[in-house]
């Protein structure tokens, strides 16, 4: 079957169940085959394995990744769609169809995670990727955001969400997308990234909830030398106190690597518990 082939299936689908595509939900469906091949290629799938997949979509994943596993756990927002998609794919054993917001709702504990995500729930999905079980995600994401995910230091990408995702997993961008790919196309292009997350990271943060304030505090204002966020962040009373122990402040915010700002958070964390 031809990519055309799936674009011409999903635009008869469409109209037969009377389908508006929302553009407030971000929907964009895969409608080319050989993309829908390599995220199964990609995915590394074995016959024993659950699966939880965010945005069923036009159900052309969901089936694809039934084929491969023992079940696939699929969580669609639309209403419309989720009917039905429940009345196309309810009989088949291997898929089972759960109505929601995939960001609110507790997500079924499964060994993977596929999903060609709306690119306004991305950074959510990806934070609760980090706090979840689930050991690794084939994600279709903006290809900016993927960029972000895997940036260097010193770079436009480089940010918050690059440092989150350094501490918490693996991340590799296998491929970029065109807009062709999908029905309707989006504005921009996408990329495939594999996010294999990490149960012992690979540099040591002492508190947790402080890393996260601190990295926020700071790439507010990520060219401006490291002291100015950092005392804003502390206060001047704390800052004094611990200025002589942080050897970076006077480097910009994007030039640290995610390592050195953990070891400011771990500095800061010591302090505070003497």
């Amino acid at each position: 079957m031809t990519p055309g082939s799936l674009l011409t299936r999903t635009k008869q689908w469409l109209r037969r169940n009377d389908i508006r595509i929302s553009k407030q939900l971000g929907q964009h469906f895969l409608v080319d085959e050989q993309v829908l091949e390599r995220i199964i290629k990609y995915s590394d799938l074995s016959q024993d394995e659950q699966v939880l997949e965010i945005g069923t979509g036009n159900g052309l994943l969901t089936q694809a990744l039934a084929e491969h596993v023992q079940q696939v756990f699929t969580i669609e927002k639309d209403i419309k769609l989720y009917q039905v998609l429940s009345n196309e794919l309810g009989s088949i054993k291997q898929i089972t169809l759960i109505q929601g917001d995939a960001t609110k709702i507790e997500w079924p504990q499964t060994d993977k995670l596929v999903a060609n995500l709306p690119y306004s729930i991305s950074s959510p999905v990806l934070f609760r990727i980090f706090e979840s079980k689930i050991p690794s995600a084939i994600l279709m994401l903006q290809k900016e955001f993927g960029e972000r995910l895997t940036a260097q230091p010193n770079t436009k990408q480089y940010g918050r969400l690059t440092v989150m995702a350094a501490y918490h997993s693996m991340v590799e961008l296998l491929e970029v997308v065109e807009p062709e790919a999908f029905y309707p196309p989006p504005a921009v292009s996408s990329a495939l990234v594999r996010v294999i997350r990490k149960d012992h990271p690979k540099f040591l943060v002492k508190d947790q909830i402080l890393f996260g304030q601190l990295v926020i505090a700071l790439f507010n204002q990520r060219r401006k030398k490291i002291r100015t966020p950092l005392k804003a962040f502390l206060g001047e009373d704390e800052f004094q106190q611990l200025q002589d122990e942080i050897a970076w402040l006077d480097q910009r915010v994007e030039t640290l690597n995610p390592e050195q700002l953990a070891e400011i958070a771990n500095i800061i964390y010591e302090e505070r518990s003497t």
